[in-house]
């Protein structure tokens, strides 16, 4: 593992061994590996990246809950090698079933650095949530402006086993050219009976037309839960996200 997955990894047990959250909050820990296919402008290639995440969600009042969140990853492919870092908060307002709030997000793309503000939501049924999400980001150095619009649906055929789809549009305006982009991901995650262990799958599909690149990524995982099931994880805020970035194979 690279410099950075230590460095996330250290973050997340240092804010999940502070006494207050480890009474009271809910979140994960999660490493994974991943098969990525790209095609771009006709050339093929293929490539690994190995990642480690985690996520926690503790109440900061009866309705307010704080959402951190850190992942790092290294890859390796016929298009080079790279090193991914990310880190954001969130704070959402939460009713009976329901919840919605801002969110913020730095992620340090190699060579680039990217800041996303926008807002989460979240709507809760007996057995699905439905998730959505906007943002907007930026990336100085290459004068990228980006907005993004996200939605997942997550079905839990029980409380410790759960499905999902999801699909995010993007548009960036790239030193004055318009680029769009669209990702389709699919992926579930199922726990072991009486312990935190889980384990996770999943597919996403993304494409930029006017770059004519397309990225086809299969991976797999081993997570660690804490505060509860997979649906009360789901129901506590410590699970945020809406879909996939298209462009994040793209800069």
């Amino acid at each position: 593992m690279k410099l950075r997955m230590f460095a996330t990894a250290a973050v997340v047990a240092a804010a999940l061994s502070t006494p207050a959250l480890a009474q009271s909050a809910t979140g994960s820990v999660g490493v994974s590996a991943s098969q990525v296919e790209v095609e771009v402008f006709g050339f093929e290639g293929d490539g690994q990246t190995y990642a480690i995440d985690g996520s926690v969600a503790f109440k900061a009042s009866e309705a307010w809950t704080v959402t951190l969140q850190g992942s790092g990853a290294t890859s390796s492919s016929d298009l080079g090698d790279d090193e991914t870092f990310a880190a954001g908060a969130a704070l959402t307002y939460a009713g009976s079933d329901w919840r919605v709030g801002p969110a913020v997000t730095y992620s340090d793309l190699g060579s680039e650095g990217l800041w996303t503000v926008g807002g989460v939501a979240q709507k809760y049924f007996d057995t699905v949530t439905l998730a959505g999400a906007v943002s907007y980001g930026n990336i100085d150095d290459v004068d990228a402006d980006i907005w993004s619009f996200g939605g997942e649906a997550r079905f839990f055929v029980s409380d410790n086993f759960r499905v999902d789809a999801g699909v995010t549009y993007a548009s960036a305006d790239v030193a004055g050219t318009d680029v769009d982009g669209w990702s389709l991901g699919l992926g579930g995650e199922y726990q072991f009976a009486g312990t935190p262990w889980s384990l996770t799958g999943g597919y996403t599909h993304a494409t930029v037309d006017d770059a004519d690149l397309s990225v086809d990524t299969f991976t797999i995982g081993v997570r660690y839960s804490f505060g509860g099931d997979l649906k009360a994880r789901d129901r506590s805020g410590a699970n945020l996200g809406a879909g996939s970035n298209p462009f994040a194979s793209a800069f």
